[in-house]
C-alpha cells in the first residue's frame, strides 16, 4: 500500500506543479516589426564578428536585499528571452554581476531578433533587441522601464 500511496503522491504533485506554471502566449512576445526596437551602438570589435555571436546587456530592476544591519545591496532581477517568434530561449537569466549583484552581466547571443522581458516593479515588460555579431547590445533601466506590459489588462 505504502507504493501506491508514493505513486499517486508523485502524480498529484506533478499535476500541481504543471498546472502553476506560468505560461505567456507565444503571440505576446512575437516579434512586431512596427514597434521600436534596440540595436548595438557600434561597430563590431575587429575579428570578433566572424563567430555569429553577438552581446546582450539588460539593466533589469533591482530588488533590496539586507547585508547585515547597516548595509544593503540592490542585485539585479532576472530576465527571459524569447526567439522573434515567441518561443523562450532562456529563462530566468540570473542577471547578478559585480558589485554583489548589483551590475547586470552580458550574455553572448547567435545573431538575430529577439524579445527581452523582466519584472520591472510589478509588471512584466518587453523589449525588442536585435543582436550584432561581435557587437554589444544594451537595455537601459529607462527602456525596460517604460517598455510596454507583456500582458494588457
Amino acid at each position: 500500500m505504502t507504493d501506491f500511496l508514493r505513486a499517486i503522491s508523485s502524480l498529484l504533485c506533478g499535476l500541481l506543479v504543471t498546472a502553476c506554471a506560468t505560461r505567456i502566449p507565444a503571440a505576446a512576445v512575437t516579434w512586431n516589426a512596427s514597434a521600436p526596437h534596440l540595436a548595438p551602438a557600434g561597430d563590431a570589435a575587429p575579428g570578433s564578428a566572424a563567430t555569429g555571436v553577438g552581446y546582450l546587456r539588460v539593466e533589469t530592476d533591482t530588488d533590496v536585499r539586507v547585508n547585515g544591519s547597516l548595509g544593503y545591496d540592490n542585485p539585479r532581477r532576472p530576465f527571459d528571452v524569447y526567439s522573434s517568434a515567441g518561443e523562450l530561449v532562456r529563462a530566468d537569466i540570473d542577471n547578478r554581476g559585480g558589485r554583489n549583484g548589483e551590475e547586470p552581466l552580458v550574455l553572448s547571443l547567435p545573431a538575430g531578433r529577439y524579445v527581452v522581458a523582466s519584472v520591472y516593479g510589478t509588471t512584466y515588460r518587453k523589449v525588442q533587441v536585435e543582436i550584432a555579431p561581435g557587437a554589444r547590445t544594451e537595455v537601459f533601466e529607462a527602456t525596460l522601464r517604460d517598455a510596454p506590459a507583456v500582458l494588457s489588462r
